[in-house]
């Protein structure tokens, strides 16, 4: 199956194909680790996961890179204010290193709770300074580069024929009409779209990310570090450039220009593929507004991190979209509701799986089976529509529930053969490990994981588990003497926390809402 993929160097999505046959390298940008991750950077990693993840499906080799940015990034994308990582240290009283080593694991834990392998190559820009130091010096060899005294050494965008190509389709009026204002403070600056390649420390002030340079003591521009590492464990040409939306317009541009400039190739990157913004309440996320959720923001709420990881499979990643705690619920009660499908179609047809499967084709022997397949291939290969792909899901699942729930007898037996025939077990079994597969390889939302997913088992976890469980005691207890008041009362401080409760012949039953 071709995949087409949406590139937006060309506003089009393309048919992909790699520059070296079935060998596709892929480099993706991540935030600074000076903070905890939001669900919008969250968005952005699980958008490079699936692009990842779907390469594979394909059948592709990938050498897939994501950058760990630990010194440069200013609080500016104009060049402008303090180091990220300078700032985070002093806001939490520890060194920039410490800093760096605490959100980083932060990151790697989310990536961890979210079902997202850690990539190939994770590079830290502290890690390769050497590497950018001699990719500005080959730009400064070439002319590309001015020094600005006491600030730093500069790209010259005005000597870059096709400098921001990558903004608009017509990037070059744009930047005619462009005037200083609108983007960055001129300072010293010979254009507007100037950046910086290194900047130098103040002078009579000692940062803590500093280093040795032919230039000045300073600390590279953030731009830089993507040419260099990319570079350095891809190619000077590779297929795949990821990121978020927000890096159209200045990031990278500017990477483009000093790696095409350094590397003499054009495109350096074949696929420039961006994913949307994720909104919050149909608007933007802010400190204002207390509308910046993290992970530990949705599983505080008893949701599970798999129920985030399925709310962004229901928007295709080139779109906006928008978080809500209603939203969250409808994504929590579909996976489960699909997962529970699933797992109750397997157990009551007595269905087992086979084990370590790597060509799934290879097990298809039904029409409906091998149109399933084709339909989940086909929506990823058509620019990873995970729209589709969930509707389809749902589709299978709607068909033979119903007819499971037709016609299960008093014994719990099933009798399908008048829905599709007298193969619907092998078609269902065929199917049901289509899913599977995909599930564990594209999807993984452990839909066919018996286990409830709870949130990690800490003491605040215990507490409230005891807590729940003397609330379900004492109901049950006001229920045997007729306390219905009580009981109901008892029942909403249950829902209060996060958990329902259901009658059951055994006593009862608590779940998450």
């Amino acid at each position: 199956m071709q995949l087409h993929i949406y590139n937006t160097l060309t506003r089009k999505k393309e048919p992909f194909i790699p520059l070296h046959e079935n060998e596709v390298g892929m480099y993706s940008c991540w935030p600074t680790v000076y903070y905890t991750p939001h669900i919008g950077n969250l968005r952005a990693t699980f958008t490079a996961d699936l692009i990842r993840n779907t390469l594979k499906l394909l059948w592709y080799k990938v050498k897939a890179v994501m950058n760990i940015t630990d010194v440069g990034h200013l609080v500016s994308d104009g060049d402008d204010g303090e180091d990220k990582m300078e700032k985070g240290a002093r806001r939490e009283g520890k060194t920039a290193k410490e800093i760096a080593q605490q959100y980083e694991k932060i990151f790697k834990d989310n990536m961890n709770q979210l079902n997202i392998d850690e990539f190939d190559v994770m590079p830290r820009a502290t890690e390769h300074i050497q590497k950018q130091i001699d990719l500005i010096k080959i730009l400064e060899e070439k002319w590309y580069t001015y020094a600005v005294e006491w600030d730093g050494i500069y790209m010259d965008t005005s000597k870059v024929e096709n400098y921001g190509e990558l903004m608009w389709l017509n990037y070059k009026k744009r930047l005619a009409d462009l005037n200083a204002g609108e983007r960055v403070d001129m300072k010293w600056k010979k254009n507007a779209t100037d950046f910086a390649l290194w900047k130098f420390s103040p002078e009579n002030e000692k940062r803590q990310m500093e280093r040795e340079s032919p230039w000045w003591i300073g600390f590279p521009g953030w731009h830089i570090e993507c040419s260099a590492m990319s570079s350095e464990y891809l190619w000077e040409q590779f297929d795949i450039h990821h990121g978020g939306a927000d890096h159209i317009t200045i990031h990278h541009p500017n990477e483009i220009a000093q790696s095409e400039c350094a590397f003499g190739v054009h495109p350096r990157v074949k696929y420039r593929v961006h994913n949307e913004f994720l909104q919050v309440d149909g608007g933007k996320m802010s400190k204002s507004l207390g509308n910046i959720y993290s992970l530990e923001d949705i599983t505080a709420k008893w949701y599970s991190p798999l129920d985030l990881r399925y709310f962004y499979f229901m928007a295709q990643y080139g779109n906006f979209q928008n978080f809500t705690w209603e939203q969250l619920e409808v994504a929590k009660k579909s996976r489960k509701n699909l997962g529970g499908s699933f797992r109750t179609l397997k157990k009551n047809l007595g269905i087992s799986f086979e084990s370590n499967i790597q060509n799934i084709e290879q097990f298809i022997t039904t029409d409906y089976a091998r149109n399933l397949y084709a339909w989940l291939i086909e929506s990823l290969a058509n620019n990873m529509d995970t729209t589709k792909l969930l509707s389809k899901l749902f589709e299978f699942s709607n068909n033979y529930s119903n007819v499971l729930e037709k016609n299960a007898t008093e014994d719990h037996s099933v009798s399908l053969t008048h829905h599709w025939g007298n193969n619907d077990k092998q078609v269902i079994r065929e199917s049901l490990e289509i899913i599977k597969y995909f599930d564990e390889n594209v999807l993984k939302l452990n839909l066919f994981d018996d286990e409830e997913n709870l949130i990690p088992i800490d003491e605040k976890y215990l507490v409230e588990k005891k807590q729940i469980i003397d609330l379900a005691e004492q109901r049950k207890q006001a229920k045997i003497d007729k306390n219905y008041a009580l009981a109901d009362e008892l029942r909403k401080k249950i829902t209060d926390l996060w958990r329902e409760i259901k009658d059951t012949k055994d006593g009862y039953e608590i779940s998450k809402i």
